[in-house]
């Protein structure tokens, strides 16, 4: 019979406590507790949602970027009100910082809290393709879309890489397939959805990205991978559903997060670049909470809209292992 060392290539370290149960540790991890003298390893792992700080304004369709510890939210919907205020978030509260140039709700959005990007949205009066860069202490007005529109989303690493996607220029049926990719001064037209839609969750890189849901005009469950230059149709959701938030960092890890299927939902759920699984619900049930915040292990939720009130109230996603004793019998 094999021994550990000549399975895992290392013996059995000890640790004078427990190991720690949150990402990036590894299911399957084995050691000796000397605290209380048991072998342990870090059994299958479940995610849960927490309380957070709450924002100072309430709002929904408010776009927003970054990590659970470090994130951004801007502009949104008060109704009435088009606003321009921006908060940053450092894991415990919400701050008020620089405002955004053009107030705008439904838009698309992505990077991390000091090197963000917005793009196009419902912009009373203006530009529906406007955007605008964030370098951390000011934003700046920069590239149009090619096609301006509202209730799109998109995706990104940072203030110069992004993927935009759906949306919708005017009524239902002028929902759109059309897909553009940001390199930090330009859009350009790239390969299109296989499904026009608009009021997507999303989440990703500019080159590793998954939308998912939508309405078009229906809400349903399609989800789409994108790999840098083509979209390809993977599994889809277990319940349809559009105006959800996303969170992960590329097309094989994302959580859904909340969204609109006959009244606003709490379901969250986990994709592993195959299907998705059922996971834990939000405590409050949101929509228009768009936007991408951290991980699929750490993410981050904050503002939207119940159905009766707009929201406050953020929510942080947490995947924790349990720990297991070994035992004889």
């Amino acid at each position: 019979m094999a021994t550990y060392k000549e399975i895992k290539g290392t013996t059995v370290k000890v640790r004078s406590s427990s190991m720690p149960t949150t990402y990036p540790q590894v299911a399957g991890e084995l050691y000796y507790n000397s605290s209380n003298g048991q072998y342990e390893f870090l059994g299958p792992g479940t995610g849960a949602w927490s309380t957070g700080g709450s924002l100072n304004t309430a709002r929904s369709d408010n776009g927003s970027a970054g990590t659970q510890t470090a994130a951004l939210t801007a502009g949104g919907d008060t109704s009435p009100g088009y606003r321009d205020l921006v908060e940053s978030y450092n894991g415990t509260s919400w701050t008020e910082t620089t405002e955004i140039n053009t107030a705008r709700f439904a838009f698309g959005s992505s990077g991390i809290q000091t090197a963000a990007l917005i793009y196009g949205g419902n912009v009373p009066g203006g530009n529906p393709g406007a955007t605008e860069s964030w370098n951390g202490s000011a934003w700046t007005e920069v590239g149009d879309n090619n096609t301006g529109r509202y209730q799109l989303t998109g995706a990104g690493a940072n203030n110069t890489s992004a993927v935009a996607g759906d949306g919708r220029t005017g009524p239902t049926s002028s929902m759109q397939d059309t897909v553009e990719t940001w390199n930090g001064s330009t859009w350009t037209e790239v390969a299109e959805f296989n499904t026009s839609r608009f009021a997507t969750g999303s989440a990703g890189t500019a080159t590793s990205a998954v939308f998912f849901g939508g309405r078009s005009p229906s809400d349903h469950a399609n989800a789409e991978t994108w790999n840098g230059s083509a979209w390809t149709e993977t599994g889809d959701l277990n319940t349809a559903k559009a105006s959800g938030g996303g969170a992960g960092d590329s097309n094989t890890a994302v959580i859904s997060i909340g969204g609109h299927d006959t009244a606003a939902t709490a379901d969250t759920e986990s994709y592993d670049g195959t299907s998705w699984t059922e996971v834990n619900n939000l405590s409050t049930a949101r929509y228009n909470n768009t936007g991408s915040m951290g991980t699929s292990t750490l993410g981050l939720t904050a503002g939207g809209y119940s159905g009766t009130a707009y929201l406050s109230s953020t929510e942080e996603w947490t995947f924790s292992h349990s720990i297991k004793t070994v035992t004889t019998s």
